[in-house]
């Protein structure tokens, strides 16, 4: 079995953490205010795997890492963006989470230089929808345009944001912002956060709201991707958005405030959806569909639906590297092999998976 070190520890990292713990494996992680996660409250008993709460920039400078089989990057992605040319520069084998507007692939000299491994961006999204997007356009080439929308949200509404953020609130925030690299007409643009905004139908769900942000990471770069349109959207609630453009407009956009009022809640039932929309040039529409629930202690399934949706994926890219099936730094369209396997785990939590033409 393997020695694991992971940096950082919030409710997608302690399910992955934990996780990989309960296969035999030797893990440790590193994570500043551990104890103050909400869902440990539920589930400290069942957790397998140590815990430093210390800062991660001290222990990185200071702690020899060589020893260690595998290291996974779980910070917020600024602050994980930043420990990767180091993770890198020593050589190491890593699995990262971490999203940021910096791709990890502008490493790709140095990992080459020092052998490094790294599969990043290996989630639900980005990560399993590159995957079905790759897995497709293997089958069938080119495509008109994919679409994919995306978002994990409390089942029902509220008199608030009717949101709570199972991963770090302040990268929804940046999501919010941050310009949305798309492909239209064969094009790369760049485009403000928030546009094209239309309801839809999420499945069981009923209708809610899909707005555009950069989500397509990898899909852009890969010259074996050849949509003549590609687009992501965030996925949520009507009434949402509008909250947030108003504090924009007025200028009274609060990190704090909005990382306080979207902290995630256990008594919140959540859930994650995801549809991706294939055009083929031959006409054809492929839909897949991805909705995965969230906690329920009546079934004993004790984690967020986001933590599922994002670890297993994540799990799986871990095991990929430590098979030796990983080499230099890898996007997940370009390793898709094990979608097949992803797809078969998320059904067994509950998931419900589809896919039709």
């Amino acid at each position: 079995m393997a020695r694991i070190f992971a940096f950082g520890a919030g409710l997608v990292g302690t399910y992955i953490c934990n996780e990989l713990a309960k296969q035999g494996h030797e893990v440790k992680a590193i994570a500043l205010n551990h104890h103050e996660i909400p869902l440990l409250d539920i589930v400290r008993d069942n957790l397998q795997f140590e815990i430093i709460e210390k800062d991660a920039f001290e222990y990185l400078d200071n702690n020899n890492l060589e020893k260690y089989d595998l290291i996974l990057n779980l910070l917020p992605g600024r602050i994980g963006d930043s420990i990767r040319g180091k993770l890198i520069t020593m050589g190491l084998k890593i699995c990262d989470l971490a999203f940021s507007d910096i791709s990890p692939e502008n490493y790709s000299d140095q990992a080459n230089s020092t052998g490094a491994i790294m599969l990043h961006d290996c989630g639900i999204a980005p990560g399993v929808s590159n995957m079905v997007v790759a897995s497709e356009q293997n089958q069938s080439k080119p495509f008109k345009s994919v679409k994919i929308r995306v978002g994990g949200n409390p089942i029902s509404t509220d008199d608030s944001w009717s949101y709570c953020a199972p991963f770090s609130p302040t990268d929804v925030i940046e999501e919010y912002t941050r310009p949305a690299r798309i492909r239209k007409e064969g094009d790369e643009i760049v485009i403000p956060a928030i546009s094209d905004r239309h309801i839809f139908n999420a499945g069981n769900h009923g209708k809610m709201e899909a707005f555009l942000t950069d989500g397509l990471r990898s899909l852009l770069d890969n010259p074996k991707i050849t949509a003549l349109s590609l687009s992501e959207y965030t996925v949520r609630w009507p009434g949402h958005i509008d909250k947030f453009i108003e504090l924009r407009n007025k200028g009274e956009i609060n990190e704090k405030e909005l990382v306080d009022s979207w902290k995630y809640q256990p008594d919140k039932i959540e859930f994650t959806y995801m549809d991706i929309s294939i055009v083929t040039n031959d006409g054809r529409d492929i839909i897949w569909t991805f909705d995965i629930p969230g906690i329920d202690l009546e079934s004993n399934r004790l984690w967020p639906s986001m933590a599922v949706a994002t670890g297993i994926p994540f799990i799986v890219g871990c095991e990929a590297i430590l098979n030796d099936k990983i080499s230099g730094i890898k996007s997940p369209d370009e390793y898709f092999s094990d979608l097949d396997e992803i797809i078969k785990r998320l059904r067994k939590y509950g998931s419900i998976i589809t896919r039709s033409e």
